[in-house]
């Protein structure tokens, strides 16, 4: 059997930790940090997980170890019910040919068939088998619509919290999702050579080993501060239940096994459910949860309509509906937990292995060959003398399986106690243990204890990854190439990202055969350790592992690309006066827009998924949602200096909604802030005042270094959740929930915790903190036509600069009334003109739309994001027209999904409505431009975002005249990538017909061979004289293959 451990990521700037996959044949297993960007890093590398049925999370529970799990998991589901639907329409088509074959020869092969089968189970039974059990092989007997949905995430404890919290924005069907969690264990127990494994299956063993610092403070801490409401509220939910909300029934304080269980309810409920949208549930407004939409009953038409809260915080006795969510997502609370210091590291053993069969061994004591696979596994039989025959009799003595250990040390604190574990003393646990990979963090490989270990075991190969050892190498080599093509046609706006491909060591130079080896190998991407037949360290060599050099890919791109690209800057630098005097026109002209994620849904090769930055000199930094990876495409933009610059800067986080691919990477951002501007310093904001324990917020925070987080209720519920796991930030956090009820009158109605904020209350004071605290001076929402509770927003700054931001939707009027005047425009585009239905239906916009809602809006300039993952070069763009923009706001929007599965925010009552033009007329141009007069129709200027772009506000149209050349450049290289894919196509052809005549030619010179030939008449002779051999033929099979297997 062939074992192999390859390693998918090492630490760099975009990955956080070392993730590997053990393939062992028939079944994958991934250990270790399973981190943001490690889903798109398996797609740079090609690394398939459909056959992982097993994920072993190493070190703490926390989001640089976890971040990635929720992605993960919704691939896994995703490739499962794309097997299934595969299995069924094969089934289908197996059984409509059954169907069709009616003939009397279809009766004749049924016949023959029952006689042969009734033959071969003679034979099973005189050798002390099970006919069923052998008869056909196991194959025979498995449905092929029923394609395994089942997958088991070990790790630390809060493992399953972790996923429960994100119940409101994860959830699939026929997933289950088991999770094992694990704790501290007392070690008294082991005794003698070793101890049973924690867990096995048919392929590995596994040995938990749960480790705590030294300074570990074991005794029950305090938790969060929690109503009585949060303790008692019951988690676990009947599976129908359409009368009502669920009911609430109190739950012992002390039952941690009954949290557990009500924990794996809810993931069950998320993963492996029916949902049941679209269902109202009608209820009292003062039981109706803030933020939810609503909706009453118009007692003259009879008809739902959407209700408005009253602005002065009243509540009437009136009885409203809401919309039902997934089942998981109506639990409203989970149970209480801590954070939790346990590290968890893993020891994998193969199973011992089998012996080869021997075939000649069983001739000789009479075995039917028909018997032979019962032998190779592992079962006893009969020979046709009668006598026992056992498997150790006709196979080669086993020898044990490889193995390898997988340890996580986050700081030299878990040294000591990993050291002093029994296990590495037990010759069972050992014997055989080939390599320990070390995912260590910072200044822990230096330590002396860890050194002496290694030389103490210097015969085991001993890996190494560290953020401070591994070298940060480019982990998406698609996306960075992109943009070095993209830098070479404009360098100011596209840079080129931050790497450094410097090695401590070369595996490859090591001499494997010297025992006294005890210093460890550096591990980079692409190293394997092959495990079985025998331990070799090597690289992959299924694909091309060379590092990413910068300098041979500036030397490959055509001529014709630059060219055209010097051409063009020519054109635009004779333009430049005239460009600069419009660019004057604009307030905060410096503004910058750093995108860094222009991709929708899921991450891919060339885009990552949302994330926009605005940098706004005098005012802040601002970043609008923060997909997974964000933090990793700050790092990739921005030196560790500047990185600390940014954060200091950073005023505020707006997440236009709850879909993963918009603020998966909402906290590793926010602790990386936390960390970058208090270090380790303990002050809490949000305790105090997000439960209303504080009357004056003003005087609290005006001395305090905060980031605001301005999002639907939702969102900050979810984030308030996660820090009972991980102290990432939250209580440095004022995170504000907004309720875009007033959009007409020009502001959002805003609250921090019990607290009523915002910029345009009737509290001057209020006004005015606010204003200098985010360096804004208004910020509006309103709801848009996605998912539940998308909005988009409108920011004004100080100096006039206005700047709107779609998220996800279909064009609104209400956005074009907020945003009217925008000096700069980001919107969705994620689909081409050519694809409306698509835009309707997954309720997204086209390109063409998205131009028409900044016509409609007067915005000035127009940045263009989120685009389907199709769509690596531009899509064409139809000629924008705003008149015939269909507009569908959430009042108006028929009923259906979001692409990632979330349950739309929809009005019961209609279908989408084409509203025309824009509601009111566009602003005026500007008079005072003479460009702008000679260009009314034409004034809009339109940039086509990538990943890695940086442009001012003022630079936008320079940006728009590179876009020709961008188009010309793809097709170019388009047209190149074809025709190295046919040279790469007939050269593999060769070789295949070169390998087929080799085949052909061993195949000659077998079948000449008199032992291979006496094999099979030995085979004939025992199925008997004048026997129909046809339904015997597999046992003459098998036959064959032991030959080949002997003699060639």
């Amino acid at each position: 059997m062939h074992s192999c451990v390859q390693f998918i990521t090492t630490p760099t700037a975009d990955t956080d930790g070392t993730a590997i996959l053990l393939d062992a044949g028939k079944k994958r297993y991934l250990f270790g940090n399973i981190h943001e960007g490690l889903q798109r890093a398996c797609i740079q590398r090609n690394v398939r997980l459909a056959k992982t049925t097993d994920i072993f999370i190493t070190g703490r529970t926390e989001w640089k170890n976890v971040g990635g799990l929720f992605g993960i998991i919704l691939n896994l589901a995703d490739a499962n019910a794309s097997a299934i639907q595969s299995a069924k329409e094969q089934a289908e088509k197996k059984a409509k040919a059954n169907t069709e074959d009616t003939s009397r020869l279809a009766d004749a092969r049924a016949r023959k068939k029952a006689k042969d089968e009734d033959g071969r189970a003679e034979v099973f039974r005189e050798a002390g088998l099970d006919p069923q059990e052998w008869l056909g092989g196991p194959e025979d007997s498995t449905d092929a619509t029923k394609t395994s949905s089942n997958l088991t995430v070990h790790g630390g404890k809060n493992l399953t919290h972790t996923i429960a919290t994100a119940r409101r924005f994860i959830f699939r069907h026929n997933m289950s999702v088991d999770f094992e969690e694990h704790v501290q264990t007392d070690r008294s127990s082991s005794v003698g050579d070793g101890r049973d494994p924690d867990w096995k299956d048919e392929t590995i063993q596994v040995w938990k080993l749960p480790i705590d610092p030294t300074n570990c403070d074991r005794s029950p801490t305090s938790l969060r501060k929690r109503s009585f409401d949060e303790y008692s509220v019951e988690l676990t939910l009947p599976p129908q239940q359409e009368d009502g909300p669920p009911k609430a029934s109190p739950i012992p304080l002390d039952s941690e096994a009954q949290f557990d269980e009500q924990r794996r309810s809810v993931v069950a409920r998320m993963l492996n459910s029916t949902p049941s949208v679209d269902a109202l549930t009608e209820m009292p407004l003062v039981r109706a949860p803030k933020g939810v939409p609503v909706w009453v009953r118009n007692e003259a038409t009879k008809k739902l309509e959407r209700y408005s809260r009253p602005e002065d915080g009243t509540i009437p006795q009136i009885n409203v509906f809401i919309r039902r969510p997934w089942p998981g997502a109506r639990v409203e609370h989970l149970p209480p937990t801590k954070p939790s210091q346990t590290a968890t590291s893993y020891i994998v053993r193969l199973h011992p292995q089998r012996g080869k069969f021997q075939p000649e061994k069983a001739r000789s004591l009479n075995v039917h060959c028909l018997v032979y696979r019962a032998l190779q596994h592992g079962v006893t039989v009969k020979s046709r003398d009668g006598a026992t025959v056992t498997p150790d009799m006709v196979l080669a003595p086993s020898r044990p399986g490889g193995g390898f250990a997988m340890v996580d040390l986050p700081s030299a604190d878990y040294i000591t106690e990993l050291l002093s574990r029994p296990e590495w003393k037990m010759p069972r646990i050992m014997d055989g243990l080939q390599a320990i990979i070390w995912n260590l963090g910072p200044d822990v490989a230096t330590n002396p204890s860890l050194r002496t270990f290694f030389h103490q075991h210097r015969t085991i190969k001993h890996v190494v990854t560290a953020p401070d050892m591994s070298p940060n190498n480019i982990t998406f080599d698609s996306s960075t190439a992109l943009t070095v093509r993209l830098n070479q046609i404009d360098s100011k706006r596209y840079p080129i990202p931050y790497y450094d491909n410097r090695s401590y060591s070369n595996p490859q130079s090591v001499d494997r055969n010297d025992a006294s080896y005890s210093t460890p190998h550096i591990a980079t991407r692409g190293f394997q350790l092959q495990l079985e037949p025998s331990l070799q360290v090597q690289m992959d060599r299924s694909q091309s592992n060379e590092f990413f050099d910068t300098e041979t890919l500036l030397k490959s791109t055509p001529k014709e690309v630059l060219e055209h690209a010097q051409r063009a800057r020519d054109d635009i630098e004779s333009e430049k006066l005239e460009e600069d005097l419009f660019s004057h026109d604009l307030p905060s002209g410096d503004a910058e827009i750093i995108c860094l994620g222009t991709g929708s849904s899921n991450p891919s090769k060339y885009r990552n998924v949302s994330a926009t930055l605005l940098r706004v000199p005098g005012s802040g930094s601002y970043l609008f949602d923060c997909g997974e990876g964000t933090l990793g495409q700050l790092r990739r933009l921005y030196t560790a200096s500047e990185m600390e610059e940014l954060f200091w800067d950073l005023k505020a986080i707006w997440i236009s909604h709850l879909h993963a691919d918009h603020h998966l990477g909402t906290a590793s951002v926010i602790k990386a802030w936390s960390e970058a501007t208090h270090g380790t310093d303990t002050v809490q904001v949000n305790e105090e005042h997000s439960e209303g324990h504080s009357s004056d917020p003003i005087q609290s925070l005006q001395r305090k270094k905060v980031l605001f987080l301005f999002s639907e209720s939702q969102m900050i519920q979810w984030l308030k959740e996660y820090s009972s796991v991980e102290d990432f930030g939250y209580d440095r956090l004022v995170a504000i929930r907004t309720y875009p009820e007033h959009v007409f009158k020009g502001y959002t109605k805003m609250e921090w915790g019990n607290i009523p904020v915002g910029f345009n209350t009737k509290d001057a004071p209020m006004n005015d903190f606010m204003q200098e605290k985010t360096g804004i001076t208004n910020l509006v929402t309103c709801r848009v036509s996605h998912c539940l509770g998308a909005q988009a927003v409108s920011v004004t700054f100080p100096t006039g600069f206005k700047f709107s931001y779609s998220g996800d939707c279909r064009p609104s009027k209400y956005f074009v009334d907020i945003g009217r005047g925008s000096t700069v425009l980001v919107h969705e585009a994620t689909f081409d003109d050519e694809m409306q239905g698509d835009a309707e239906a997954k309720r997204h916009s086209t390109m063409g739309e998205a131009i028409g809602v900044a016509q409609a809006m007067d915005a000035q300039r127009l940045v263009l994001t989120h685009f389907s993952q199709r769509y690596q070069k531009i899509a064409q763009i139809a000629a924008p027209d705003d008149s015939n923009v269909k507009y569908e706001d959430v009042e108006a929007a028929s009923e259906g999904e979001g692409d990632n599965g979330m349950a739309e925010d929809l009005d019961p009552l209609g279908s989408a409505i084409n509203f025309g033009h824009h509601a009111s007329p566009p602003r005026a141009p500007n008079k005072t431009s003479p460009f702008r007069n000679r260009y009314i129709k034409n004034d809009l200027k339109v940039a086509i975002a990538f990943d890695f772009l940086r442009v001012r506000v003022g630079e936008i149209a320079y940006l728009e005249q590179l876009t020709p050349v961008l188009q010309e450049m793809f097709k170019i290289l388009e047209k190149d990538g074809k025709a190295k894919t046919k040279d790469d196509h007939d050269e593999l052809a060769q070789k295949t017909k070169e390998g087929k005549a080799a085949i052909s030619d061993g195949r000659t010179e077998l079948d000449t061979n008199a032992e291979k030939k006496e094999e099979r008449e030995a085979c004939k002779r025992q199925l008997g004289e004048g026997s129909d051999r046809s339904g015997y033929r597999s046992g003459e099979d098998e036959v064959s293959r032991q030959a080949t297997a002997t003699h060639g």
